[in-house]
């Protein structure tokens, strides 16, 4: 059965890209500096969404996890948004890096220029262009090569039988898990933290990692809840919401505890260098900032600790909802504490470019799921997958 990509469910995604459109253009009509950082923000957070489908993925095969064998096409479709957000997001990087990174500006790193930065300089071997742009596009690229292939090999899987196409799924998914381990540290230390290129962090990328797997369960939770009230999906059952909502549980607690760790031993330690980077966000960002952390921690803590709670459609959508919010706002605040600081708002430029995005996010995910059965035809553990706790 393939999902039924209906005009009334295009018309809605057509309209919020519509909205994010208007929203860029008015953002770069009334200053562009913002305007990057916004776009960077916005598909930072999509992107991370798409490579937690591929994560998902892979780690059920490496893991031979029949759990979520039944609704494997959701994450794949998923997955599929890394094919557009990626190219995106070495467009915004190119074109827009002087409005994004600091370190980037001209004669920063040179000793006879005025705008001679000390710190900045001494890491010239690892943030300069030619060096940055090469990493860029080798993330990039193998992000996209396994989405592509995962999603490759699962449908020939399901069109042949037996397990050839599956084992090379195996193959295929070690390759990323070794790939992407490094990656997603050394990706986020690029893209988000050399935009404050003074401060770093050792925990900063584990720190964005726990962030985008709690954002891609709580989006992966909204559309199998979504596609199940639609009449998909339905051997779908309580014990398979239960099993991701443990996930999501589980990484938002890891994700509170790398919060605290990095911002409490910089706190404490009260390290000039160090401490100003939370010390700036605390002083314009601080409802937002706090905000968040209690969102993304206290909440699900509090309204899914019990097992029936993650087992309640009601409860465990709506945690998701928050969720994704959240962490939307984290990524937000990265962001555009280090590009505009205090100049900051909240409008229908800043909200219109989220929307804009999550419509072509929900696009390129609909269209996936409608371009192959969501049933799964072929698999080793289907069967398990089917009849999970039973």
């Amino acid at each position: 059965m393939n999902y039924d990509f209906t005009n009334r469910a295009k018309m809605i995604t057509y309209v919020l890209m519509g909205i994010g459109l208007i929203a860029v253009i008015m953002g770069f009509v009334s200053g562009s500096h913002a305007s990057w950082a916004n776009l960077l923000a916005s598909n930072f957070f999509f992107l991370g969404i798409g490579l937690f489908g591929i994560i998902f993925i892979s780690k059920q095969y490496l893991a031979q996890g029949g759990y979520g064998v039944i609704y494997k096409r959701v994450p794949e479709a998923m997955s599929q948004y890394v094919l557009v957000g990626g190219p995106i997001m070495l467009f915004i990087l190119i074109a827009g890096n002087h409005h994004i990174y600091h370190w980037m500006a001209d004669g920063i790193m040179d000793d006879q220029s005025e705008y001679y930065d000390k710190i900045i300089a001494a890491k010239e071997a690892f943030l300069n262009k030619p060096f940055f742009y090469a990493r860029s596009f080798i993330y990039v690229g193998g992000w996209m090569w396994a989405a592509y292939a995962l999603r490759k090999l699962s449908l020939q899987q399901d069109l042949n039988g037996g397990i050839i196409f599956h084992n090379k799924s195996i193959t295929a998914a070690a390759l990323f898990v070794v790939f992407f381990a490094v990656t997603v540290c050394t990706s986020s230390w690029d893209w988000i933290m050399s935009i404050d290129a003074h401060w770093f962090s050792t925990l900063f990328g584990w720190y964005i990692l726990a962030g985008l797997w709690a954002s891609g369960a709580a989006a992966l939770i909204l559309f199998i809840v979504y596609l199940k009230n639609k009449g998909y999906l339905q051997a779908v059952n309580d014990n398979h919401l239960g099993d991701i909502g443990k996930w999501m549980f589980a990484v938002s607690l890891i994700w509170a505890y790398l919060w605290f760790s990095q911002f409490m031993l910089i706190w404490y330690a009260n390290i000039p260098e160090e401490v100003t980077y939370f010390q700036m966000r605390i002083e314009n960002y601080r409802y937002i900032y706090f905000g968040m952390m209690l969102v993304n921690f206290c909440f699900p803590f509090f309204v899914l600790a019990s097992r029936d709670a993650k087992r309640n459609p009601g409860f465990i959508v709506t945690v998701a909802i928050f969720i994704l919010l959240g962490h939307f706002a984290d990524t937000f605040i990265m962001v555009m504490g280090g590009t505009v600081g205090a100049h900051w708002s909240i409008g229908f430029v800043e909200i219109g470019t989220f929307l804009g995005f999550l419509g072509l996010f929900l696009f390129v995910v609909q269209r996936s799921l409608a371009k192959a059965s969501i049933n799964i035809e072929s698999h080793p553990f289907l069967e398990e997958s089917v009849h999970l706790h039973h």
